[in-house]
């Protein structure tokens, strides 16, 4: 996991050096894709803040930038949820509300954990998550990070949040410039890129 999201910064690194050659002046900002609008072309993430790939948390700003304007430079089309990270450790799951506008930390029950799970698992493969159980009040998601499959039992005041809410979001790296930094330079969803895909 960790040579696939060093050759991952590699990749996005040398795409930032492209856009600019060595006197490019910007940076990146890792985030979960909580909006994607392809008519208005934006796209809105919830920003990590600890500047670690390997354990990003995603917790900080939401933050907008424009699509590139060249369409190669855009990655696939990402997944928009609000669920921005399941912590098994701490019985919590935390997410992004829109209405808000803010991040927060809704604890849960996780009654079913499994670990391990392969996206290519016969209970992940060609499955669409979440799985919302409104008899048993829980949720079932799965995480391709954690390669977890995971159920919990939603709090009584979360049971009328949309499915959307508790959808997980694609994990984005975006490079912007800093003179126009509300302008993607490139796009790239970690979630969908598969680098060693020949």
């Amino acid at each position: 996991m960790k040579v696939r999201s060093l050759l991952l910064t590699l990749a996005l690194a040398f795409s930032v050096a492209l856009l600019a050659g060595c006197e490019f002046d910007g940076g990146v900002e890792q985030g979960r894709c909580v909006a994607f609008d392809d008519q208005v072309k934006t796209i809105s993430i919830v920003v990590d803040v600890t500047l670690d790939q390997f354990n990003p948390h995603y917790s900080g700003g939401m933050h907008t930038f424009k699509l590139p304007e060249n369409p190669i430079d855009m990655g696939p089309v990402p997944s928009v949820g609000g669920l921005l990270m399941i912590n098994l450790d701490k019985a919590n799951v935390q997410a992004y509300d829109a209405a808000a506008g803010s991040v927060r930390e809704i604890p849960v029950e996780f009654t079913d954990v499994e670990k391990n799970v392969g996206s290519d698992h016969p209970k992940v493969k060609g499955k669409t998550f979440p799985v919302i159980d409104k008899e048993k009040q829980t949720v079932t998601v799965y995480s391709s990070r954690l390669k977890a499959l995971a159920t919990f039992k939603v709090p009584a005041e979360e049971q009328s949040q949309p499915s959307a809410f508790w959808t997980l979001g694609d994990e984005m790296r975006i490079a912007f410039r800093n003179a126009t930094k509300g302008q993607a330079g490139r796009v790239m969803n970690i979630t969908k890129t598969n680098i060693f895909k020949r």
